[in-house]
């Protein structure tokens, strides 16, 4: 009698069911990664993004990098600085000191009005030093390889960089270059990788050969949010392998992805999910 009530209780209630899935298999800390910081509120890789995504608790900043012509790190997405700044140009080919000129925060007041902030405009291109030196080890980050070549040894430099501020306990890699990404993992082994992934479709299941060869440098695999299913992340993760999708901005699809057991998700708006997050473990109490 006992089993048959426990059985149809499960069968007919999520929140038991969560419960007991709790108990029998205790889920880990789904992290919120700020998407270029807390880039729904502030103009996207600069500090003051990154500290508004520190404000609202996200578990990490990610935030892409490029080089300079004289061979800097520098926070910016594009590889020119045309849509993000008041210039023109690839950014290879400019100098720290031309970088450093254009403007990367009024585009967004005069984008987005609901969030303009005076103190936006002005706001420079940060270098991956002051960013390190801004935040040190206060918050986690997870730093894209934009644009690798054989030549330009970004990936040596920016281990570099990661073990001048010892950073390395907070600092993980994602690039769409699996090649970078196995250099770098030949560089310094300890850092945490993850595999950038876009599906052009959504995809239900991963071929096991290739989650083996994922599994010889990263930790995980971040795909579009769009590109995946339930089964899809079921399998990554039963192969060992964390799953990370990108970029879930709407509530009702980061509810989809908690649910569905993703280690962590990269939104423009941290605190939606941290909402979410929180509502989940509110309907899994008893």
């Amino acid at each position: 009698m006992f089993i048959f009530l426990f059985s149809t209780l499960y069968a007919y209630f999520p929140s038991i069911r969560v419960k007991v899935k709790e108990i029998i298999d205790p889920a880990e800390k789904v992290y919120t990664v700020a998407h270029r910081g807390a880039s729904g509120y502030a103009p996207e890789n600069t500090i003051p993004a990154f500290e508004l995504a520190i404000e609202m608790k996200a578990d990490y900043i990610e935030l892409d990098i490029h080089l300079t012509k004289d061979h800097i790190p520098v926070v910016i997405h594009d590889e020119t600085v045309n849509r993000t700044t008041n210039g023109i140009g690839y950014v290879k080919n400019m100098t720290l000191e031309q970088i450093e000129r254009f403007d990367a925060g009024s585009w967004f007041n005069e984008a987005y009005p609901m969030f303009a902030r005076e103190k936006y405009a002005g706001t420079p291109i940060p270098t991956l030093d002051q960013v390190f030196d801004t935040f040190g080890q206060n918050i986690h980050y997870i730093l894209e390889i934009k644009e690798t070549t054989p030549n330009n040894n970004i990936e040596t430099l920016l281990n570099e960089y990661i073990t001048k501020y010892d950073v390395e306990n907070v600092v993980a890699i994602h690039s769409f270059s699996g090649a970078s990404l196995r250099k770098f993992h030949q560089i310094n082994p300890a850092i945490p990788l993850y595999q950038l992934v876009w599906n052009d479709y959504t995809a239900v299941r991963v071929s096991e050969a290739y989650l083996e060869d994922l599994k010889s440098y990263a930790v995980g695999i971040s795909p579009n949010f769009q590109g995946i299913t339930s089964a899809y992340v079921a399998q990554v993760k039963n192969s060992g392998l964390k799953v990370m999708p990108y970029t879930v901005n709407y509530q009702v699809n980061m509810d989809k992805a908690y649910r569905w057991g993703v280690d962590g998700v990269y939104t423009n708006f941290p605190d939606r999910f941290l909402e979410v997050i929180e509502t989940n473990r509110e309907n899994a109490q008893w």
